[in-house]
């Protein structure tokens, strides 16, 4: 049994991630969660007002884990390359946290101020990649509204099953960031 004094709102969000992934995000409740932690469920009520609220900081630890990643591999890489690492860590982090990614593209629906921050964090991110190319702020939002949305189609399709052929996946991937650039270019 976890010890009161040693559970934490990370080790509580740590476990609903845990939980998620085996039985999706929809079906944890207090009560399935409190069990994984081997604690009665009301104490999670001494942490999070509800379920609602324990996903908002789900997704604010999502958010901080995806920018931290995105600000690390971008370091010093600039013009396609930037947009290339930006593409394949953004790809690995939905690939890598999978049941995690409905919360994130669903970020907009919560009205959490350290959500907002971290949403304008990771568009400062993009806007950053794309001052290489673009200069006008309206230039940057079509573009940047483009990447994502292309970026979102891709991980969407594959998470639905859509992508079963023998084409190899990654070369996919990589033609349709290549084609980005390229219209970049232009």
């Amino acid at each position: 049994m976890v010890k009161k004094r040693n559970l934490t709102k990370e080790k509580i969000i740590e476990k609903a991630f845990e939980l998620a992934n085996e039985i999706t995000l929809e079906n944890v409740t207090f009560q399935n969660l409190a069990e994984r932690l081997n604690i009665k469920y009301p104490s999670l009520y001494n942490h999070f007002k509800n379920m609602e609220e324990l996903k908002t900081y789900m997704t604010i630890s999502l958010t901080k884990d995806l920018n931290a990643k995105l600000m690390e591999q971008l370091i010093g890489i600039s013009g396609e390359n930037a947009i290339r690492v930006f593409a394949k860590v953004y790809k690995e982090f939905a690939f890598d946290n999978r049941t995690a990614y409905f919360l994130y593209i669903n970020i907009r629906n919560l009205k959490s101020e350290e959500v907002q921050n971290l949403i304008n964090t990771t568009s400062a991110i993009i806007k950053q990649v794309l001052n290489y190319y673009v200069k006008t702020e309206d230039e940057i939002i079509h573009k940047s509204r483009a990447l994502r949305s292309m970026l979102h189609g891709f991980i969407s399709l594959y998470f639905l099953g859509y992508f079963k052929n023998q084409v190899d996946l990654e070369e996919s991937f990589n033609i349709m960031i290549e084609d980005y650039i390229y219209g970049l270019n232009r």
